[in-house]
C-alpha cells in the first residue's frame, strides 16, 4: 500500500476547510473542532501515520505547508481571498479548494489512503476526493444542521437547506461516520438515516498535561481576580452557546440571595463569531447592565490553553447553558481541572457531565433553573468540592491518546477492507 515515496506508512488527508487547527479557539468559527483536529493529528503522527490537514488560506503568516508535529502537517490552500470569509459564502469556493488539494497532491506525488473530513463543507471536498482518488471517506460533523434548527434561540437564523442537503449527501456516501457520543450517533440515524453499521463512536479527549487540578487561590492570583468567587462561561459569544442565559442566571441568583452572592463575579471568556464582531459583546454588556449586574460581569478575550486552565481552576463552577452541543469540550476541560459543571441537559453534555456526580444537568434553558443550581453550589461548598474531585476522576476516561487510537482503528478497518 504505497502512500508516498515508496513507503508503506498510511497517509491521511484531513480536510478542515472553514477553520484551521492553528486558529485560537473562541474566535470567529474556531472552537472545540480546532482543538480536536490538531490534537488528533499530532497523536496520529506520533503513532506513525502521516497526516496532512488541508485548510483554507486565511492570511495567516505561516508557510503554505507547515509542520505541525511529528508526522503531521498543515497545508494551506488558496480558495477565494486569502483571508477570513463569512461561512455562508464559503460554498462558492469549494471547487477552487478541491482543485488546490488535488494540485498539492500531484505536485508532491502523494497518494492518500484515507480522507477524513470535518464539518459538512469539508465533506463536499471529501466526497469528490473519494471518487477521484478511489479511497475510503471518513466523516466527522461536530455539529449537525438539523439538530441546531430544532434548538434555535429567537435571534438565530435557520441553518440553510444547502447545509442540510450537504450533510445528507456526506452521510450517504461516507464509508465511516465518527460520532462523539451515543446521542450524536442516534441523531445521525434518526434524522439523517445513517447506516448504523457505518457509525463508530470516538469521543474527544482532553490534554491532561494542560488541564489538571491546581490551587484555586493561586490560579486567582495569576488572573488578578483575588477577593472574589468566580463563576465561569467559556465559549464563542453567540446565542446558541447561551452567554445571555448565563448573565440572566447570575442576575437571578443575586436577586434571590444578595448576601450569599455578594462576592460572586461572572467571567465570560470568548469572542464573537460571524460578521457581528463586537456587537454581541456590546449587547451582552447592555444586558448585564439592564439586569443590575454590570459590575459583576467581566469579559475576557479567548485565552491560550494554559491560561484557560487557570480560569477553570479559579472558578467555583463552569456554566454551559448551550442550546445544543455535540460534545461540550469546555465541560470536560473544566472537570479535568477539578471544577464542577452546571450544564444544559442537551446532546453530548449528557455524556460529558455525570449528572449529580461531577455537576448538574439542567432541563431547559430557564435562567431561574440554572440560578437555583448555582446557589446550591455556593451554599454547599462541601458538595461542590466532592463533585470537583469526582470530575477529575471522570475526565481521566478521556484522553487524546484514546481518541487517536479510536480514529486509527477506524482507518485500519477501512484499509484492511480495501487495500490500495
Amino acid at each position: 500500500m504505497p502512500s508516498h515515496a515508496g513507503t508503506t506508512t498510511p497517509r491521511v488527508a484531513v480536510v478542515s476547510l472553514h477553520t484551521s487547527p492553528l486558529d485560537q479557539p473562541g474566535i470567529g468559527d474556531s472552537g472545540g473542532m480546532n482543538v480536536y483536529i490538531r490534537s488528533a493529528a499530532e497523536k496520529l503522527g506520533a503513532r506513525g501515520l502521516q497526516v496532512d490537514v488541508f485548510t483554507r488560506c486565511r492570511g495567516r503568516e505561516v508557510r503554505e505547508v507547515e509542520q505541525l508535529d511529528q508526522g503531521s502537517r498543515i497545508v494551506q490552500v488558496k480558495a477565494g481571498p486569502c483571508g477570513p470569509v463569512p461561512k455562508e459564502e464559503l460554498p462558492r469556493y469549494l471547487p477552487e479548494f478541491l482543485g488546490g488539494v488535488l494540485h498539492r497532491a500531484n505536485v508532491e506525488g502523494v497518494r492518500y489512503d484515507v480522507v477524513h473530513t470535518h464539518y459538512w463543507l469539508s465533506g463536499w471536498v471529501g466526497r469528490s476526493t473519494k471518487e477521484i482518488w478511489r479511497v475510503p471517506l471518513v466523516a466527522s460533523f461536530h455539529t449537525l444542521g438539523k439538530v441546531k434548527n430544532y434548538s434555535l434561540a429567537r435571534s438565530e437564523e435557520v441553518e440553510p437547506r444547502e447545509r442540510v442537503s450537504g450533510e445528507e449527501a456526506v452521510v450517504a456516501e461516507a464509508d465511516r461516520i465518527m460520532a462523539a457520543t451515543p446521542a450524536e450517533a442516534a441523531q445521525l440515524v434518526g434524522l439523517y438515516r445513517a447506516d448504523p453499521d457505518r457509525i463508530r463512536l470516538v469521543p474527544p479527549g482532553v490534554d491532561h498535561d494542560v488541564f489538571f487540578p491546581r490551587d484555586r487561590d493561586e490560579a486567582r492570583r495569576r488572573l488578578h481576580l483575588t477577593g472574589v468567587r468566580l463563576v465561569l462561561f467559556v465559549g464563542r459569544l453567540q446565542a446558541h452557546k447561551g452567554p445571555d442565559i448565563t448573565i440572566r442566571a447570575l442576575a437571578e441568583a443575586v436577586a434571590r440571595d444578595p448576601e450569599r452572592t455578594a462576592d460572586v463575579v461572572l467571567a465570560i471568556v470568548g469572542g464573537p463569531s460571524g460578521s457581528g464582531h463586537g456587537e454581541e459583546v456590546s449587547r451582552l454588556m447592555a444586558l448585564a447592565s439592564a439586569l443590575g449586574v454590570g459590575d459583576r460581569v467581566v469579559f475576557f478575550p479567548p485565552q491560550p490553553q494554559r491560561r484557560l486552565a487557570d480560569f477553570y481552576a479559579a472558578a467555583e463552577c463552569l456554566l454551559v447553558p448551550s442550546r445544543s452541543e455535540s460534545f461540550g469540550l469546555v465541560a470536560l476541560e473544566a472537570q479535568a481541572c477539578g471544577t464542577p459543571v452546571i450544564a444544559a441537559a442537551v446532546g453530548g453534555l449528557r455524556y460529558s457531565v455525570d449528572d449529580g456526580v461531577t455537576g448538574h444537568l439542567v432541563e431547559g434553558h430557564d435562567p431561574a433553573d440554572h440560578a437555583e443550581r448555582l446557589l446550591a453550589f455556593l451554599a454547599d461548598t462541601a458538595t461542590a468540592t466532592r463533585m470537583g474531585r469526582a470530575a477529575v476522576d471522570h475526565s481521566i476516561r478521556f484522553s487524546w491518546d484514546a481518541t487517536a487510537e479510536g480514529i486509527a482503528d477506524v482507518y485500519a478497518e477501512l484499509l484492511a477492507r480495501s487495500p490500495r
